[in-house]
């Protein structure tokens, strides 16, 4: 079996490792709190209101859903990084000749 190159040496694999597993863990429980509609986080939710009195009440439960589904997009994209890099620490591990 052939192996492939390494993509990171092994500061880098361990480095990225670190910052994957903390974006999976951030955003994941940040999407949990938008999707329980944390308050503190309606700053986050962007809405475009043309006049003064015209706010989208209604709206607001689908914006902190979307934003819930957004951050956990985003935790599982960290998580496929987490396993690469993992794989990438294994094989800097191992000897190569």
């Amino acid at each position: 079996m052939v192996k492939l190159c390494p993509l990171c040496g092994p500061i880098g694999s361990a480095f990225c490792m670190v910052m994957s597993a903390w974006g999976v863990i951030f955003l994941g429980l940040l999407g949990v709190f938008f999707y329980l509609q944390a308050v503190t986080l309606f700053p986050d939710l962007h809405f475009h209101i043309e006049k003064a009195g015209d706010f989208p009440v209604g709206k607001i439960g689908d914006a902190y859903g979307e934003k819930a589904t957004q951050c956990w997009i985003a935790a599982g994209m960290y998580a496929v990084t987490l396993v690469l890099v993992f794989w990438q620490n294994k094989y800097n591990t191992q000897s190569v000749f």
